[in-house]
């Protein structure tokens, strides 16, 4: 049963009719070689003030649920340029730190559950040492931005296992000896999707082999599933939700559709379908269509005319 559906990052809405320069963005960013510890500094404050503006408009139009940028810290996870807030100026640290404390502070009053979906790289399972380095880079960060903003055990930063590399069983393990070297207050955020190729995790894959040897939770995504799977829909949700036994929220599964005109694991801009329902278990859903919450605010009215 669905409780809530949210959507990812960038708010259009809010960016209609607004030139670039003065768009509603938690995503700005610079060059390499313009790097400065002083503008990243701002830029972080930019995205950290326009993240307010973003939960206030969620709250007044009732989302309950909304993934958070990744890119709020320019670069603070690389690994040669990478920083903490310390190193930011006085001025800059205090004022995210404020802004971030507020946009939280928001979300939870409003009961908008928040959460983060680090990039491609973030490779636990990596048999690249470096790569595997970056990656608990990433999730430190994002682990960061939950802890700003008032976030505990429930703000799920989502990953993939991240390939198959010389096969499933080693890949796992690696998975699994890093995952037992991560901090607990990561541990206890860390969830991971089933993947949209059929060589690729399914989710039997992933409950069989990784979930069920540490407290990692699982997230259905059920586009991906449609092109990866060993198991019917029912069964990959029922595998999936009962990794978040015991746990302080409730699951969490992603939904888009296949884009038209392209392949067909690309995302839709909208949804045209309406999304499953996966038993009685209470569940949460993210669109991930590309028009965002402008696909959220379609679907969500046409859920109400078509009952």
């Amino acid at each position: 049963m669905i409780r809530n559906i949210g959507y990812a990052c960038v708010n259009l809405t809010m960016n209609q009719g607004l030139k670039k320069k003065d768009q509603i963005t938690t995503s700005r960013t610079l060059r390499m070689s313009n790097f400065s510890l002083d503008r990243v500094g701002e830029l972080a404050l930019q995205n950290s003030k326009d993240l307010v503006k973003i939960m206030e408009w969620n709250r007044d139009n009732g989302i309950k649920m909304f993934r958070v940028s990744s890119e709020i810290f320019p670069f603070m996870d690389h690994p040669d340029l990478g920083y903490s807030l310390d190193d930011l100026s006085r001025e800059h640290h205090q004022d995210i730190v404020s802004e971030l404390v507020e946009a939280g502070s928001i979300a939870r009053e409003a009961g908008i559950r928040l959460s983060c979906h680090p990039g491609p790289y973030t490779c636990l399972a990596s048999p690249n040492i470096d790569i595997v380095r970056k990656s608990i880079a990433s999730l430190e960060m994002h682990s960061l931005i939950g802890d700003l903003l008032g976030c505990f055990d429930e703000f799920a930063i989502n990953i993939h296992v991240g390939g198959v590399y010389e096969g499933k069983h080693e890949t796992a393990g690696r998975f699994l000896a890093n995952f037992s070297k991560l901090p607990d207050r990561i541990k206890k955020r860390l969830t991971l999707e089933n993947d949209d190729k059929a060589s690729m995790w399914s989710m039997t894959d992933l409950l069989k082999q990784v979930a069920k040897h540490c407290t990692v939770k699982l997230v259905l995504d059920i586009h991906h599933h449609r092109f990866c799977h060993h198991e019917s829909l029912q069964e990959a949700a029922d595998m999936a939700f009962s990794t978040w036994q015991g746990f302080c929220e409730v699951p969490k599964v992603h939904y888009s559709e296949s884009a038209p005109n392209k392949k067909p694991q690309a995302h839709s801009d909208f949804i045209k379908e309406r999304i499953p329902n996966l038993g009685d278990t209470v569940y949460d859903v993210m669109i991930e269509a590309k028009a965002k919450d402008l696909a959220l605010i379609e679907y969500r009215n046409f859920s109400l005319t078509a009952v």
